[in-house]
């Protein structure tokens, strides 16, 4: 099933996110640290969190429209949501993620209309292409958090939250084969959202085996060039 991305929405987004210079945007794999990093840079930036995944899993969802929002128009409403994603090869996958990006940015940026140019936030993940992220925000303002390389089934069985989701999909038909193509695509977007900050030049920090947050945080919040009374 192909998936068609709205560049127009596309480009009106960027007429909004382009011109915010403290609008900062972690993205990287599962696992990789997004919301305790952003944690550790909200609490020493005193800059607010948007938490993309929580919006698209959440808020959103009831403001999709079928005229500005198809794409996720047709996933919030299906029957069975993630039975749907999961009956999609990688390649409609992909496509999928591309298109619902800028059905994304067009809600964050009703959300960040209602906020002043010039205030700081910090967006905590929810999005695959960081390559097309790129055409809505600077790179400069995006970076991409790397750990060293662990099996996706490692990594969804890390924490209570990640655990519910192999609880939901052992409730679908097939559970097997329905987790094995969870844990197949996860490990495709991780090598997408890295091969894409590669190709457009964003900033990828990865972190050392025995780092520590703080640490790390501070290699992050340079990478992005936050500094101290942004606000």
């Amino acid at each position: 099933m192909p998936f068609i991305i709205n560049n127009d929405l596309l480009t009106q987004t960027r007429t909004t996110l382009y011109g915010r210079d403290r609008l900062y945007w972690v993205v990287g794999g599962a696992g990789s640290g997004k919301t305790t990093i952003c944690r550790a840079l909200s609490a020493r930036f005193d800059i607010p969190i948007y938490d993309m995944d929580a919006h698209i899993y959440g808020a959103y969802h009831s403001r999709f429209t079928q005229k500005r929002h198809p794409v996720n128009r047709a996933w919030s409403t299906a029957r069975d949501a993630l039975a749907w994603l999961l009956d999609m090869s990688w390649d409609e996958f992909d496509s999928f993620n591309q298109a619902a990006l800028p059905e994304y940015l067009d809600l964050l940026s009703k959300d960040l209309n209602a906020t002043k140019s010039n205030a700081s936030v910090l967006i905590d993940g929810g999005i695959c292409n960081p390559g097309l992220l790129a055409q809505a925000i600077a790179t400069r303002q995006i970076v991409c958090l790397e750990i060293p390389e662990r099996p996706s089934t490692e990594i969804w069985n890390e924490t209570y939250e990640r655990k519910s989701m192999k609880e939901a999909i052992y409730q679908l038909a097939k559970p097997e084969e329905a987790w094995r193509k969870f844990l197949e695509f996860d490990e495709q977007i991780t090598h997408t959202i890295l091969k894409e900050c590669k190709e457009n030049n964003i900033s990828v920090c990865s972190r050392g085996e025995t780092e520590a947050v703080d640490d790390f945080a501070e290699r992050v919040a340079q990478a992005l060039g936050i500094q101290q009374g942004h606000k």
